[in-house]
């Protein structure tokens, strides 16, 4: 489900649908993401380690080039994340990530 639409920035509270079928959340909503950068709010999920091969499909199927995704969820949500995935524990501190890489886009890092 869309939370927020706003500054080419995409939020999305992430559910058990969701995850049980990633295909049709990506289905879904390719469209409407485009080009904007993604906050996953996981933090109502349990447990993420169980959920890896769908949170990996959605980042692999929806990901573009200069195209920031960041999921949000607390340290004792999960005991590893591959490296290709962002985590952080808050929805602010998502969005702060989110425009750091945005400066360094636009400084061409």
């Amino acid at each position: 489900m869309i939370i927020k639409n706003e500054n080419n920035t995409i939020e999305f509270q992430l559910t058990k649908v969701d995850i049980s079928k990633p295909e049709t959340f990506c289905q879904s909503h390719k469209k409407k993401i485009g080009t904007a950068d993604v906050v996953f709010d996981c933090l109502k999920l349990s447990f993420l380690d169980k959920h890896m091969k769908a949170l990996n499909s959605i980042f692999n199927t929806l990901k573009t080039k200069n195209q920031s995704f960041v999921f949000v969820a607390t340290p004792e949500q999960f005991n590893s994340v591959p490296e290709s995935l962002i985590v952080v524990p808050t929805l602010q501190e998502a969005h702060d990530f989110i425009e750091f890489e945005r400066i360094q886009r636009d400084l061409g890092f």
